[in-house]
């Protein structure tokens, strides 16, 4: 079971995930490295550290300045925002659909 503290940082994953879909092209081919190594390939900093060759300081500075990027970028843009409240009332309109076909149904 997935208690608050956990759908928090699931969620938190998600976001940081979804901004990386939209705007990875405008990021260095560097920052990309450290961020699906660190994210995608879901190692520790240190194993992060290992694999890129930096230090797990390194990488914390560096997947945090990415995030800091990403988030720059989305406030500006807002694309992932616009996305979600898309996403939001297109289930809002397949409820209403369903409801009207049902209605229908009924009703003959």
């Amino acid at each position: 079971m997935i208690d608050g503290a956990d759908d928090e940082i699931l969620n938190r994953r998600i976001y940081c995930n979804l901004l990386y879909d939209f705007y990875s092209p405008l990021l260095t081919e560097r920052q990309r490295k450290v961020y699906e190594t660190l994210c995608f390939s879901d190692l520790s900093l240190s194993e992060a550290a290992e694999v890129l060759g930096i230090s797990r300081q390194g990488v914390n500075v560096l997947v945090r300045h990415v995030m800091e990027k990403l988030e720059g970028i989305e406030r500006k843009l807002c694309f992932a925002a616009g996305t979600k409240r898309l996403e939001q009332r297109i289930k809002e309109l397949e409820q209403e659909n369903e409801s009207l076909r049902e209605k229908l149904e009924n009703s003959k």
